[in-house]
């Protein structure tokens, strides 16, 4: 696929998800006043898409559900108050002991459209649920990981595919796939083509003696995924320069890009195993 015709299909996807809202009934003159209260009661607050007012001043998230104040009245999400051992950011006071109802109950009457809406969400969600919607939604652009690579896009596995061919190995579901991965690459992009999914084969060197091998799928979770907890299992075995075999099964998370992302299970491979050419031979295999 061509940038110009990967370009015009993102273009196509984000039209085809937009969607004009049905006309309003019109009211006879007798119930039109019933209609109206019926809005009234039921309307909610609207909120710029962008907007940082109503975020917190720590972090610069969108606040949820929970708001803290101290006892000068400066907010923080619970996140923050515990990262900040319960001292406020702005005056050094206690915080995260007394909640400040009033602005949770004005977030809660907000709504708000998705950032990712010039990609064809149209998802109207309440402004203390927009920061878990964002990080499920479909719709949501993926960088290229290939360095010195500016796509950022909804086609991330044809973008790969095409314009980085020589960088992909290919996996597949249920059948085993062996890639080369050098020592000092930082990872190795893998490219399902069942699914149209992107891995990352991460080769940290955060470990003293060795290399840290694990397996992240780079774009948004799976649909009906919304907790991240459905799975996307996988096994790896590596062998390498010293006898035996190490192995790991586990579920690679879906991450939308790699930076402050830290694996949380991964396969530690001794320099021994590098071999005089600093490279293992790793066998992949999902579901």
């Amino acid at each position: 696929m061509t940038q110009t015709r990967r370009r015009a299909a993102e273009q196509g996807a984000a039209a085809a998800s937009a969607s004009t809202p049905p006309p309003k009934r019109p009211c006879a003159a007798e119930d039109c006043d019933e209609e109206d209260d019926e809005e009234e009661t039921t309307r909610h607050f609207r909120i710029k898409p962008g907007s940082r007012s109503m975020n917190c001043p720590i972090c610069v998230l969108p606040f949820e559900a929970e708001v803290y104040m101290c006892n000068n009245g400066h907010a923080a999400c619970p996140r923050c108050c515990l990262s900040m051992s319960r001292k406020c950011g702005s005056c050094s006071e206690p915080i995260g002991d007394v909640r400040c109802r009033p602005l949770e109950n004005l977030l809660d009457e907000m709504d708000t459209d998705c950032k990712y809406k010039k990609y064809g969400c149209v998802e109207s969600v309440k402004y203390t649920q927009k920061r878990a919607h964002e990080a499920a939604c479909p719709r949501a652009p993926s960088g290229c990981p290939v360095d010195g690579c500016s796509y950022r896009g909804l086609l991330l596995y044809e973008h790969v595919v095409d314009d980085h061919a020589g960088a992909v190995a290919t996996v597949s579901y249920l059948r085993s796939a062996t890639v080369t991965v050098h020592k000092r690459a930082p990872f190795r992009v893998l490219a399902e083509p069942g699914r149209g999914r992107v891995f990352l084969l991460l080769n940290g060197g955060d470990v003293l003696g060795g290399r840290s091998l694990s397996l992240v799928c780079l774009g948004p979770r799976p649909e009906g995924n919304v907790d991240g907890a459905e799975s996307i299992g996988y096994k790896m075995e590596v062998r390498g320069g010293a006898p035996g075999e190490l192995m790991l099964k586990g579920t690679a998370p879906c991450v939308r890009r790699l930076e402050g992302f830290q694996p949380k299970k991964f396969i530690f491979v001794p320099d021994a195993d590098w071999g005089s050419s600093g490279t293992v031979s790793v066998s992949v295999r999902l579901g």
